[in-house]
Parts: C-alpha cells; structure tokens; sequence
C-alpha cells in the first residue's frame, strides 16, 4: 500500500510530460529573448537607446494581440473534439479569416505611423512601422499552424515551433543592431530583419502543417463554420488582448516621458518572464486537457485542479526569489548600469503580477476547455480597466506607481476569476489547488530570512531553504489523498 503512493496517476503523467516539453520550449524562448535583450543592452552601451529599441519591441507585441480574431482558439477548440471536421473545413476557415483581419490591422498601422511617430517624438519609427506591416500576415500564418499543433495535443511540435519563432525573431532584432545599412535607421533596419525571420517561420510551419494534417488549402467557406468559429473564438480573442495588453501598455505610456524607465521595465519583464512561462506552459496544455473531458464535469474539475495545483507548486518558490533578491538577479545578467532602486521595485512588482494574473490566465484555459469562453474576456477587462484608466495620468510623473497600479489590477482580475468559477458552477478543490503548494514556499522562506542574520552562514541557509522546499513539497504530494479506483479508471489521456 506504501509503495503505491509513489504511482503517478495518468493525469499526472499527462501533466508532467507535456507541461515539461512545452515548459521546455517556452524557457528557451525566454532565454533566447533575454540574451537578446543583453547583446543589445551591452552593444548598444546607451539606456536611451536600448529603451528606443525596446519600445518599439512593445509596440510591436501591443499590435500582434489583435491577430487572428479568434480563429486560433477556435482551430485548437475543434481539433480537441472533432480532428476530422478540423482538418476538412476549419484550418482553411481559421487561415483564411486570420489573413484578411491581418490585412486590415496592416493597412491601420500604415495609417497610424505617423501618429505614433510623433506621440513619442521619435521620427525613425515612423519608417520601422510601416516596414513591419508585412510582418503580422506572416505571423498571423504561423499562429494559426501552431494552433493545429496544439489542438491535436502535439506538444512537441508546438514547442519546436515556438523556438524557432523566437529564435528567428530575436536573430532578426540583433541583426538589426549588428549589421546597419546606411540607407535605414536602427529602428526600421530592426523591423526589416524581423519582418525576414517571420517569413522564414512561416514557410516553415506550413511546409509541417501540410505534411502532418494535409488540410484542404482551398475551397468554399462554409457561413455557418465561419459563425460558429467566431461565436467561440471572439470572446477568447477579447480576453487574450484584455490579459496581455497592460504590458505593452503600460511600457508604451511610460516610454512617452522617460526612454531610461522602459528599458528598466524591459529588463523586469525579461526575468520575470522566467516565472511567467510557468502559466503559460500549463495555459497551452489545459485548453485540450480540459476539453477532452468536457462532458463529464467532475473529471474537469479535477483536470483543473491538477493543472493549478502544480502550476502554483512551481510558481510560487521561484516568485519568492524573484522578490527577494532582484538586485543580484538584475545586476547579473544585465549589468550593474541597469540596476537601481527603483529597478528592484519594478521587478517584485511584475513578480507579484506574473502570479495574481496566472489565477484568470490558468482560469480562462480552464473555462474554454468546457466551452465557456465570458470569463476570459471579462476577468481580463477587471485586470485592464484600472491600467488603462490611471495610469496614463501617472505614468509620466511616477513609473513606480505606474506598476503598481498594473500590479493592483491582476490581484483584481484573480478575485474576479474565483466568482466566476462560481458564477459557471464549476468551483474547484480550493484547497488542493492554491493551499497545499503555499506551505512549501513559506517554509524555504522563513530559512531563507533566518540566513539574513546569519552573516556568512548566509549560503547555508539558502541551501537549507531549498532543501526544506523540496522535502516538504515531496511530503505533502506523498500524504495527499488519492481518488477513487472509480474516478481513476474514467480517466482516458490521449
């Protein structure tokens, strides 16, 4: 009996070997991205102008939000119940609406160029701009590849995808920096080398689409397929850009008085991007998780559970780090140049708000794989609302509390999160999911703040920190209670 506590359910198997391949490709993500943003940081040797360079990064990533209207969500929504219809009709039905919106969001940018031009008194990013409009249709192409991937829970593929996205688009921004052309500027030849990059990946990906799926390219768009792909994808698409607009936002209001605080900002996101690709990892897997089972509820809700019990077994140690040392984290990787007070601030910050939105980002996953899509949208809205109304009058005069504000608001956005669990009668193990994987982290805390005091024995404590976090995590996973023989069998992964 002893030794069958060790048996990892097929629940845990599945979460442990898909969240670790996509965790995987999302950590060399963040990695390539943040020795991205050292090389130019160190090449370029000017905070004023790593911050030019990163404002136009977050303008960029601020426009890619309002690709492919929802037709990506709606393609891994299909593939997870119907792979046939998927590959007959909605590949071609998500492709091809995701192309014309993509158009339509280029010819928006060419028109607001000049605007954004001057708003930032920047005249070189007029040019960038309208050299970057070709680009979303080539990275609206290669979401929608990644999409099939995903909705068939093929998560090595996705992963693989992903790194190649980020490694091509981050060649393409040091490339930018590395090899100047006299005919460009900094920041439109950045945006011609990443506009190269997201070709490449889009070829890429549809010459793997096309091999794995063999989908019908061409042919008629059935009305009723295009309204029932919008129906489920839209409220998604709306929360999407509800849930990772503040961070370019934020960046962008900001950046319209102080270039210096965005490359601070910037350095903030790259590490607590570290901690970030937790949730998302989880994020790409719950959707088809979930949805598999959507018709049996208790098997969801359990799936649920399961995957925001070890999201938060993960998150929360490497949140406390993050919070208690960002000075030596900072000024490690990125030089004692970019590490002030106000720095520290920012990144425990953005650490506190990377976990308050994983409760509405894992939580939204979770509702659209049972085919309820409101609570995406709206818990995003409560996440966005105080973001978009306060901090444009504050941003100038105080980033700091810029930040907090964008703090504030995900700690919103998770409450509001938790009433619609019960709003949608599908509340969770509150308990499993959120307590349990708090007590280990306190634990490594309170060594960790003991060794502050302890002068040079300080190192010791840490280690015993970590060793008292993976000692207790070990315990409480081995004294959970296991769920029925009869639970159990109803499982089927995959």
């Amino acid at each position: 009996m002893r030794t069958q506590r060790f048996n990892l359910s097929d629940t845990q198997r599945f979460l442990l070997r898909n969240v670790s391949i996509i965790g995987l490709g999302l950590f060399i993500n963040q990695m390539l991205q943040t020795v991205g943003s050292i090389v130019l940081a160190r090449e370029l040797g000017d905070p004023d102008r790593f911050g030019e360079v990163n404002l136009l990064l977050q303008i960029f990533g601020m426009i890619a939000l309002f690709l492919n209207f929802g037709f990506n969500s709606s393609l891994i929504y299909a593939f997870s119940r119907k792979p046939l219809e998927a590959v007959q009709n909605n590949f071609r039905v998500a492709l091809t609406g995701s192309i014309l919106f993509s158009l339509i969001i280029g010819l928006m940018l060419l028109a607001l160029a000049p605007l954004l031009a001057n708003y930032y008194h920047l005249p070189e990013l007029r040019g960038a701009l309208l050299l970057s409009s070709i680009m979303f249709i080539f990275n609206s192409i290669l979401n929608i590849g990644v999409a099939s991937f995903s909705g068939n829970r093929d998560f090595g593929t996705q992963a693989f995808f992903m790194v190649i996205t980020t490694a091509l688009s981050t060649t393409g921004t040091v490339l930018g920096v590395l090899l100047p052309r006299g005919s460009l500027s900094l920041l439109e030849n950045i945006s011609l080398w990443m506009g190269v990059g997201a070709f490449l990946t889009a070829f890429i990906i549809c010459i793997k689409v096309e091999r794995v799926h063999k989908p019908l390219w061409f042919g008629a768009l059935p009305i009723q397929e295009v309204k029932n792909m919008l129906a489920y994808g839209l409220p998604t698409w709306a929360g999407n850009i509800a849930k990772a607009f503040q961070q370019p936002f934020l960046v962008m209001m900001v950046g319209s008085s102080s270039v210096l605080a965005v490359g601070y900002l910037a350095n903030g996101f790259r590490i607590t991007g570290f901690i970030g690709i937790i949730t998302w990892a989880f994020m790409i897997v719950t959707l088809p998780f979930v949805a598999e089972k959507a018709q049996d509820v208790e098997e969801s809700k359990h799936r649920g559970t399961s995957c925001i019990r070890y999201n938060n077994i993960l998150l929360y140690p490497l949140t406390a780090i993050i919070c208690l040392y960002p000075s030596q984290i900072n000024g490690f990787l990125f030089g004692s140049d970019y590490s002030t007070g106000d720095s520290a601030t920012y990144i425990r910050l953005m650490a506190l708000g990377v976990l308050f939105s994983s409760v509405g980002r894992l939580g939204g996953s979770i509702m659209a794989g049972i085919g309820k899509t409101k609570s995406t949208f709206w818990v995003m809205i409560a996440a966005g609302i105080f973001v978009v109304i306060f901090v444009p009058m504050v941003a100038a005069s105080s980033p700091v509390l810029a930040v907090w504000i964008y703090t504030g608001g995900w700690a919103v956005s998770a409450l509001t999160m938790i009433g619609f669990y019960y709003y949608e009668k599908f509340a969770l193990n509150w308990w499993k999911a959120y307590g349990e994987p708090l007590l280990p982290t306190i634990a490594m805390l309170v060594m960790m703040e003991a060794g502050r005091f302890a002068k040079s024995w300080f190192p010791l404590f840490v280690c015993l920190g970590l060793l008292a976090l993976l000692v207790f995590t070990i315990w409480i996973e081995r004294t959970r209670k296991p769920r029925s023989k009869a639970a159990q069998r109803a499982v089927v992964v995959e």
